[in-house]
């Protein structure tokens, strides 16, 4: 058995379950559970870091011209 696995035993909606497992397109249970908790996982991740720049501070000054900053030929 692979340590980094826990046997357990949940109450799932049968009907969610099933509409999951189709939508997964996999008739495996642990499949559609497993990769909607990665998926959970990557969401929660995504919305901390969204929050992080979530805020009323200012990144950038107005001024900034990154146009400038690119040179070449359409600098002007």
């Amino acid at each position: 058995m692979n340590t980094t696995t826990l046997r357990t035993s949940l109450e799932i909606d049968k009907n969610l379950l099933s509409e999951a497992m189709e939508l997964g397109g996999t008739k495996v249970k642990k499949h559609v559970i497993e990769s909607a908790l990665k998926e959970y996982v990557e969401r929660r991740k995504q919305k901390n870091l969204y929050d992080l720049f979530d805020s009323d501070e200012q990144l950038i000054d107005d001024d900034y011209d990154y146009k400038s900053m690119r040179g070449g030929a359409m600098h002007k």
